[in-house]
């Protein structure tokens, strides 16, 4: 698409000299934010998210934990009306459920209008998702309560301790950081790499050494990625061709974004952001500064380490021999390896965060299917009469779900040959965040934002299903009901994750010819490795 007649840039009539003027920041935001609710059919999907969002996040502030502040004011304490908690928590999910049904909707729309060559405009697109991300990001923390975690490790790290060994809990029973966060976390080494906690202890710091003041500026930051992330893919859909504003909307406009990148702010949202201002850099030919942007975001979280492996296999150029790969796969990881390692000796941190790492392992998580499948295991063991320890057996199925991630990855490393590695790299990102450890629904952000820029129908609905999925689990309060039903519990999830599947591939999946579905991003222009 041409930036000249891009929607987002759009002239308004000629001026007294003849020549066309641009409309200034104000009125083209003024465009965003009404697009979409002066486009007939759009409108009510519009209206309907924008509703469910303000009740999703008014009636979770009246459960949300205590403390959790809003960008408008703090607001402490617990509160509950009617005294009935149950129901104001079904009241905050039928919020979450009206915005699911709004988001589909809306790619609905803007998936037929792109396919009869009405494309929705990319402004419209945005402003939605302004539109809908304004609750929460004036709302409090809610879905999770990580980022008071995120806050306490800050001020562990500003006060001279090392959170990877010791835990917030270091900070002694009367310190205000503590007191928010999570009793399960109090005790936990931080699994989180040097960059992040390098920031926390820089919010800590900042912020005065006040727990909320440091909450609100990790939102701020989260917001910042996301908005960094829209203009990062923009970029991306505009350079290979594919529809910017289905982009948009699959990617940002995902109420994954709203309830966990936004309201709940976790640092998944700077790790996505890193990884695509890494992507953008290297298709403008800045193969180093893209590799040094994803080793940040690995220094974040770990698995972030993938993308500087698959931007190093792409480097080699179209039509490259497989040892020329390996070689330019090496010293682009040697080079993300080296950012690492200066970010660990820069921040005072070390390399004993790597120990941690473990860490998320070790979470109780009824969510992760390596998990879920040990637990269900040692149960069908245990109806048989054979006695087995729960954790041995769930420690040997997150063995075989790492090594099958790794395996799977590697195949889609070794499949993406001349392709533009970006859907295959949130593809591997994905299957690492499904068959790692633990599995929380934010984890998955930086891989759908990526598969976002899919040009394959089934895929764009498989994440429309998996988003769905990752919504309606988590409670305003950042508990889930899966703890609440006994035995039951680690069936729950493999049950709707198979029945989703299931009705994708029945209902959803494109049926007719493979020929009707485009091949993803492929081949590479000869203008470069990355297109």
């Amino acid at each position: 698409m041409n930036p000249s007649t891009s929607p987002m840039v759009a002239a308004d009539p000629a001026g007294a000299d003849g020549v066309p003027s641009r409309p200034g920041p104000w009125r083209t935001s003024v465009r965003a934010l009404r697009g979409p609710f002066v486009d007939g059919e759009l409108r009510t999907p519009a209206v309907v998210g924008l509703l469910g969002s303000i009740v999703a996040v008014v009636a979770g502030a009246l459960i949300r934990p205590g403390g959790s502040p809003t960008l408008l004011f703090p607001l402490e304490g617990r509160f509950v009306i009617w005294g009935d908690r149950t129901l104001v928590v079904l009241v905050s999910l039928a919020g979450v459920g009206a915005l699911l049904a709004a988001w589909v909707a809306v790619f609905k729309v803007v998936r037929r209008r792109y396919h009869a060559h009405d494309a929705v405009p990319v402004s419209t697109a945005v402003g939605l998702w302004i539109v809908w991300a304004i609750p929460f990001a004036l709302g409090p923390a809610l879905f999770s309560r990580d980022v008071f975690s995120y806050a306490g490790q800050g001020e562990t790290v500003a006060q001279g301790f090392d959170p990877s060994t010791l835990g917030v809990r270091v900070l002694g029973q009367s310190n205000e950081f503590l007191a928010l966060v999570d009793p399960v976390w109090r005790g936990t080494p931080c699994p989180y790499g040097p960059f992040w906690l390098w920031i926390s202890s820089g919010f800590a710091t900042l912020s005065g050494h006040q727990p909320l003041v440091a909450v609100l500026m990790f939102r701020l930051l989260a917001i910042a990625s996301v908005a960094v992330s829209v203009w990062c893919l923009i970029r991306l859909a505009r350079h290979y061709g594919g529809d910017v504003s289905t982009v948009v909307v699959l990617a940002v406009c995902n109420p994954i974004v709203m309830l966990h990148a936004i309201s709940g702010a976790h640092n998944e949202a700077l790790m996505m952001a890193l990884i695509l201002v890494g992507m953008v850099l290297a298709v403008e030919g800045y193969l180093v500064p893209a590799v040094v942007a994803c080793a940040l975001a690995a220094a974040i979280k770990i698995p972030a380490f993938a993308a500087v492996v698959f931007l190093g296999w792409a480097a080699a150029g179209p039509g490259a021999t497989f040892l020329r790969r390996i070689w330019s796969t090496a010293w682009v990881s040697a080079v993300g390896g080296a950012v690492v390692a200066a970010v660990s000796v820069a921040s005072g941190l070390g390399v004993g965060w790597i120990g941690a790492l473990q860490t998320a392992g070790g979470a109780r998580s009824l969510v992760a299917p390596a998990r879920v499948a040990g637990i269900a295991l040692a149960d069908l063991l245990g109806w048989f009469g054979v006695e087995l320890y729960d954790a041995d057996v769930k420690r040997v199925t997150t063995l075989l779900g790492l090594a099958l991630a790794a395996a799977l990855s590697a195949v889609i490393l070794l499949r993406t040959k001349d392709r533009v590695p970006f859907v295959s790299l949130g593809l591997a990102l994905l299957i690492v965040s499904l068959l790692g450890p633990a599995l929380y629904p934010w984890y998955v952000l930086p891989a759908f934002a990526i598969m976002a820029l899919t040009l394959r129908e089934s895929r764009m609905w498989l994440l429309v299903v998996l988003s769905v999925i990752g919504c309606v689990i988590t409670f305003p309060s950042g508990t889930t009901a899966l703890y609440r039903v006994g035995g039951l519990g680690a069936w729950i999830v493999p049950a709707i994750v198979v029945g989703g599947l299931v009705y994708w591939y029945r209902t959803l999946r494109p049926r007719g010819d493979a020929a009707d579905e485009p091949a993803d991003l492929e081949p590479v222009p000869a203008s470069g490795p990355f297109g």
